[in-house]
């Protein structure tokens, strides 16, 4: 997260948009550790930061391209309160509204995260124009 954030942060990124990209950044790396690879420490999690004019992209990928990653479902919290839910089940649902655009790609050994940040302009991820 904080090697991320220093690679992006000429970029002229509020403090905020940074904030919210790092905690994206964060919850994608954990899950690709923990659901990707199983915390298996030699299985590589790795990261890859793009820039272009308009846009920061970050490709988080793992090796656990054998399952699909489900779409990211927006969690019932009376559910969860009520325990008719797993408590968990919040990464990709709080990743897409981190960010302005989330990607996923699986293959049959990989899975890739694409998280994007528009430079344009200094609105928040999540908000309306």
């Amino acid at each position: 997260m904080s090697q991320v954030a220093d690679l992006v942060a000429p970029l002229a990124i509020s403090a905020r948009r940074l904030e919210r990209l790092k905690t994206a950044v964060a919850e994608a790396t954990m899950n690709a550790m923990e659901h990707g690879n199983q915390y298996q420490a030699e299985i590589p999690v790795t990261l890859q930061v793009l820039q272009s004019a308009e846009a920061i992209a970050i490709r988080i990928t793992d090796e656990g391209g054998q399952e699909t990653i489900p779409d990211a479902v927006e969690p019932d919290l009376q559910a969860k309160l009520e325990e008719r839910q797993s408590p968990r089940g919040w990464g990709l649902f709080l990743i897409k509204n981190l960010v302005d655009e989330m990607h996923v790609t699986t293959d049959q050994i990989h899975h890739t995260i694409e998280l994007i940040m528009h430079l344009e302009g200094d609105q928040d991820a999540g908000e309306g124009s």
